[in-house]
């Protein structure tokens, strides 16, 4: 009976323990059936932009981003003023970090928007969930907060 309550008081700790601990996100999920590469390829819709915590979203704006399991990215920007419409797709491939902390989206395409340049542009993932992606970006002084949710 000792034995009994032991090996299921070790299997409860494990568990907590197991559950409990910290995602490796900062917004995580704690955890996922699914791996990082199944969650972020999708398409995804930019819901909010904040610049040192002020939101920078034009009216009339909005951003898809299509990230594809073979390392393939497409980010378009869409743009409404005064019944012209604009677009501005960037393309190119994307990876993660080696300690899978980072998005690193690489563009093959000259143009840039205000969340691309040509060539690396790396990205601090805090949340990656099947319906949410919450990345940070550094810029000089500013912090750069983007968040996607799934479509």
């Amino acid at each position: 009976m000792k034995k009994l309550f032991f090996i299921g008081f070790a299997t409860l700790a494990m568990g907590a323990a197991t559950l409990t601990s910290c995602s490796k996100y900062e917004e995580g999920p704690s955890l996922s059936l699914s791996s990082k590469k199944s969650r972020l390829a999708g398409h995804w819709t930019l819901t909010s932009r904040t610049m040192s915590g002020q939101s920078t979203m034009l009216q009339g704006y909005s951003e898809q981003l299509h990230i594809e399991k073979d390392g393939a990215f497409k980010d378009t920007a869409y743009q409404s003023f005064q019944g012209f419409n604009y677009s501005a797709p960037i393309e190119g491939t994307w990876r993660f970090s080696d300690d899978k902390m980072q998005l690193i989206l690489t563009s093959n395409t000259s143009a840039s928007s205000s969340n691309f340049s040509s060539g690396d542009n790396n990205f601090d993932i805090i949340k990656l969930s099947k319906d949410e992606l919450k990345l940070k970006r550094s810029s000089g002084s500013s912090v750069i907060i983007s968040i996607y949710t799934a479509q």
